[in-house]
């Protein structure tokens, strides 16, 4: 399951903790938790580019000052 909007890291991050809380429910199937999993996958993926984008913007950000 692959994500295939372009969230903002609130939606991927509620996206995400939601895919987690699915993790724990009882009688959840193998089949239920893969899917889960990967969705999960894929909104960790989608918050972790979001980070590392801001991250470079604050860099760029903080060397220009110092220049």
């Amino acid at each position: 399951m692959a994500v295939k909007k372009k969230l903002s890291f609130e939606e991927a991050l509620g996206l995400l903790e939601g895919s987690a809380e699915s993790l724990k429910r009882d009688g959840v199937t193998l089949e239920e938790s893969l899917k889960n999993f990967e969705a999960g996958m894929d909104y960790y993926n989608q918050c972790m580019e979001i980070l590392s984008e801001a991250k470079q913007r604050i860099e760029v950000y903080t060397k220009g000052g110092e220049e």
